[in-house]
């Protein structure tokens, strides 16, 4: 009775403990199995050969039914356990997100991944991808919904992360892990959007669990692949719990990989690093860089919410005052509020901060248009187009102001490189030059 109550026990911890594994693992268990059932039975009785050899006559049918169960189970586990595993899998999708960031004219700017660690739509994704965003940041779901960043909660980045609060409410969300406990070769998957492609997912391993990289003392380091827009997208283990924030991929260069077989290096930050931060166990989030104060602005300003935009701009710059895009953006709310003068006066500070970039000069000339100073505009579009021949923008509206001081000739000269810039803008500056003619 002993020996068989021993017997169920082990068949209990061998096979229902739900770990993922291949049938030939499953028979090696097997194996170890018999083997430990050989030790009890050399434990339980005075062992001798004839001893033994009753023993297996007697107890023949319980041992076969034994192997046979283990072999059952061994089955159902596998089957069971990747039903699971999908099913972690699919619920982990819905908590994944698209993050597009726009440019100022509506554009896509730049794409990467996001991962909600809350059903009030925290986010959680990488600072590189929402860093200097000029219009909205949307976060969109496999399920065709979007999101609207309403606020940032805190940037970091030295460990390059954003934490992110979108318009959702009761939106899924991923379960954490402990990436304190995880160790080289436990299998892992990611979920990203590489190249804005939504819920892509690869599988691989822990490479290192520790590593450091460009500054960064804790990284995790796996080989399932990665590729541009996966940055900010989950790591997960087989429990489907989030164990990193994925961040970046250094890629061997072609010419060592002709002399080593090497693959791509891929490293992850940490769940637990986000989670202490989160808590506020450790202060990791800045909420008082420029960078942060520049971001409020921007969604302040994207709200039509000039005075608050306009207060965080004047922020940024009391914390950095070479800030050149806190300027620009400063500028542009002060030509919203028709406050002219101090437009010219801040694209000015940003020309002495950088005499060599040209939207700085740019803006200052659309300044000066309106203050109606349209020789200095010109003045000031012909030091863009000298710093950058192919800026469209800065030739069309030279033409603009050739033609309202009445320089029609000078105008038409224009078209020609214009159109080989941008055809559209070409024929509207040369249909503007005609209807001129015929007034």
């Amino acid at each position: 009775m002993k020996v068989s109550l021993w017997l169920l026990r082990s068949l209990l911890r061998l096979f229902l403990i739900p770990e993922k594994g291949k049938m030939n693992k499953t028979i090696k268990q097997i194996s170890n199995f018999v083997f430990n059932l050989i030790m009890q039975i050399k434990k339980s009785i005075n062992f001798d050969w004839n001893k033994f050899l009753h023993f297996l006559k007697k107890f023949t049918k319980e041992i076969i039914i034994a192997l046979v169960l283990a072999l059952v189970a061994a089955i159902w586990v596998e089957k069971n356990i990747e039903s699971v595993h999908q099913n972690l899998l699919k619920q982990n999708l819905k908590a994944v997100a698209i993050v597009v960031v726009y440019d100022s004219n509506g554009n896509i700017a730049d794409t990467g991944s996001g991962i909600f660690v809350s059903s009030d739509g925290t986010l959680v994704t990488n600072y590189h991808v929402i860093e200097g965003a000029k219009g909205a940041i949307v976060a969109k779901m496999e399920t065709g919904a979007y999101y609207t960043l309403q606020h940032p909660i805190g940037y970091n980045k030295d460990l390059d992360l954003a934490v992110l609060k979108f318009d959702a409410k009761d939106i899924p969300y991923i379960k954490e892990g402990d990436s304190d406990k995880i160790e080289i070769g436990d299998k892992v998957f990611t979920i990203g959007s590489p190249l804005g492609i939504g819920n892509s997912v690869t599988e691989g391993i822990i490479s290192y669990p520790h590593r450091s990289m460009e500054g960064v003392k804790d990284l995790i380091q796996f080989t399932a692949p990665i590729s541009s827009g996966n940055s900010g997208g989950g790591l997960f283990n087989m429990k489907g719990e989030a164990i990193g924030i994925t961040a970046m991929s250094l890629t061997i260069p072609s010419d060592l990989k002709k002399e080593v077989d090497a693959q791509n290096l891929n490293f992850a930050v940490p769940i637990n690093d986000v989670r202490k931060a989160l808590s506020g166990e450790e202060v990791m989030f800045s909420q008082d860089s420029p960078e942060f104060l520049y971001s409020k602005g921007m969604i302040a300003k994207n709200k039509k919410d000039y005075a608050e935009s306009i207060r965080y701009f004047n922020k940024a710059i009391d914390k950095d005052d070479t800030y050149i895009d806190a300027y620009l953006d400063l500028g542009d709310v002060y030509y919203e509020q028709r406050q002219y003068d101090l437009e010219i006066q801040t694209f000015e500070k940003a020309i002495k901060l950088d005499p060599s970039n040209p939207d700085s000069f740019y803006y200052l000339g659309t300044a000066y248009e309106d203050k109606g100073m349209y020789d200095l505009a010109i003045k000031t579009y012909k030091k863009v187009l000298a710093l950058k021949p192919d800026y469209k923008d800065a030739l069309y509206q030279l033409g603009i102001d050739y033609l309202v001081i009445g320089s029609k000739d000078q105008a038409l000269n224009l078209v020609p490189k214009l159109s080989l810039l941008d055809e559209g803008l070409a024929k509207e500056l040369k249909l503007l030059i005609e209807r001129m003619k015929l007034n």
